[in-house]
């Protein structure tokens, strides 16, 4: 599954005035609550509108929310579970957190999930972004598809980016 357009292009938007805009991002950051999303809705609507379910718009909202509240965790090109395999002390539970978040539904995995992302050196905000998204589309096959793939990129290894000399 691949973001609306609108989305993906709001999402590098943010991602590259998060640091400069101030009033943004203090809007968008307020998406990460239920009790605070509606200070977001200037510019997480349009960028939500191609989304077909409620829980879709939710999950679009939280994932902004993160990307805008931790501008200083740089973006990664890594897999997000990767991401959260490099934070310190793994042998914290992280692993056992990612197992279990897959059953939860969009606002209780989204805190989860966010605790994560507060300790990740860096995070894959695209990834972020999709994954919430697409948390739960009304299809519980497909959902747990994409649930699980956060805990198996956690635990696969890392690419091999040398290659030993022969």
């Amino acid at each position: 599954m691949s973001l609306p357009p609108e989305l993906q292009a709001f999402t590098g938007r943010l991602l590259a005035v998060r640091n400069s805009n101030p009033s943004l991002t203090s809007d968008v950051a307020r998406g990460i609550s239920e009790i605070t999303e509606r200070y977001a809705y200037a510019y997480t609507v349009p960028a939500t509108a191609g989304l077909h379910y409620p829980a879709m718009v939710t999950g679009a909202t939280r994932a902004l929310g993160m990307v805008a509240k931790y501008k200083r965790t740089p973006n990664s090109s890594l897999k997000l579970g990767r991401n959260f395999a490099s934070i310190a002390g793994t042998t914290d539970g992280i692993g056992e957190r990612l197992a279990l978040v897959v059953d939860l539904d969009i606002e209780q995995a989204a805190q989860v999930i966010e605790g994560l992302v507060g300790r990740a050196h860096a995070v894959n905000f695209y990834e972020l972004v999709e994954l919430l998204t697409f948390w739960d589309t009304g299809d519980l096959e497909r959902d747990m598809k994409t649930r699980s793939h956060l805990v198996y990129d956690f635990y696969s290894r890392p690419d091999n980016t040398t290659k030993k000399a022969s």
